[in-house]
């Protein structure tokens, strides 16, 4: 069994233990649109590390048939990566595509989606060619599973992180009064491709002074001043997958109170991740970080989670945030960044990327968390 195959099988076997899904789907269909509207679970399940693959569509069918409706311009990568487990298709015309659906898809009573990565466009379509299935949302399952990461993708994210970590120790030589927060993050993001990233992970957010007071903020033409705060919240892919960190450091001496907020953020960030274990839930981490920061006179400056998940989304399902009440589990990579923000002065944030295990938290991001004063 291929590794599509089995992640597959293991789609319909978390869609089977539900027991609240009373009629089981005897096919799952995948399908992007245009990019930015492709779908992330597209990739996880084939494990293509490019492509865009727009217009595609994925059937899975309960045994293992997997079958691909691409265009031309995909056809070589997806023979490139996959084996005779997948049957590839090369339509072009949206009546050519349909047919090919129903010669796939004789049929079904029931068909699976990936509702949370499904266009409406895209829905109505589906339900013009199947008027007589009934669509079923099993979007929790792909979420589910892919929260869970597995060894393959572990060392992708690993690279990743690799890459992002050794970025760290080139900014402080980016540094110069008067340069923009802009032209900062141009450098990171060239140098990161130039140590194989494939492209950033989200627009990289570099703010001084004042700015860093927005958790999400975007780079700007402000520029650099002495004894300012330096926050740079970025990452890159590695075949696909994420990194996300963030490092905050002083252009010239810091100050006693950005003494005081470095070092509350960085005992919270620590806290955050020994508590990445089995024997808590994402909302406990959060909760525990949460009550540190609040002990301080930085009471009500921590304005976000504690962390999210990561993966072949920077966003990749539920992290350390109040709303989720599950167990931490093996496999899972999460962010820990807890920040402190104050607005007109601005803000410290430290963020790393953890690997929960069965033991202790692994720590994929390598950089310094100590103060760097430039």
């Amino acid at each position: 069994m291929s590794e599509s195959q089995s992640r597959a099988k293991r789609l319909f076997d978390r869609i089977d233990a539900d027991a609240e899904i009373k009629q089981k789907p005897k096919v799952l269909i995948l399908a992007n649109g245009v990019e930015p509207h492709l779908d992330s679970s597209f990739f996880y399940v084939l494990g293509f590390s490019y492509g865009l693959f727009e217009g595609s569509i994925l059937v899975m069918e309960r045994g293992g048939k997997l079958s691909l409706i691409t265009s031309t311009l995909e056809e070589p990568i997806a023979r490139a990566f996959v084996g005779k487990d997948l049957e590839i298709f090369v339509e072009m015309e949206p009546e050519k595509i349909r047919a090919r659906l129903q010669k796939i898809i004789r049929s079904a009573n029931v068909i699976g989606l990936n509702s949370a990565e499904l266009s409406y466009k895209m829905f109505l379509e589906l339900k013009s060619i199947f008027k007589q299935s009934k669509f079923m949302d099993v979007s929790d399952a792909f979420e589910a599973l892919r929260l869970i990461k597995d060894a393959t993708e572990i060392e992708k994210i690993q690279m990743a992180c690799d890459i992002a970590s050794n970025i760290y120790r080139k900014i402080p030589s980016m540094l110069d009064t008067g340069v923009s927060e802009s032209s900062v993050a141009a450098n990171m993001a060239f140098e990161m491709e130039k140590l194989g990233g494939t492209g950033v992970s989200f627009d990289t957010i570099v703010g001084f002074g004042k700015n860093s007071a927005q958790p999400h903020y975007s780079a700007g033409s402000a520029e650099l001043k002495k004894n300012q705060f330096v926050l740079c919240d970025y990452g890159t892919k590695y075949r696909k997958y994420c990194s996300d960190i963030t490092r905050t450091l002083v252009f010239g001496r810091a100050s006693e109170k950005q003494k005081r907020m470095y070092e509350v953020v960085k005992s919270a960030q620590e806290l955050g991740t020994e508590l990445c274990t089995t024997e808590n839930t994402g909302a406990e981490v959060h909760e525990k970080v949460a009550k540190l920061i609040n002990a301080t006179e930085f009471k009500g400056r921590f304005i976000h989670s504690t962390g999210h998940s990561l993966g072949l989304n920077v966003h990749d399902g539920p992290g350390l945030t109040l709303r989720n009440k599950k167990k931490l589990e093996p496999g899972m990579v999460l962010t820990v960044e807890p920040g402190v923000y104050l607005p007109g002065l601005g803000g410290v944030r430290i963020e790393d990327d953890v690997l929960i295990t069965k033991g202790k938290p692994r720590i994929l991001t390598s950089a310094t968390r100590e103060l760097i004063e430039v």
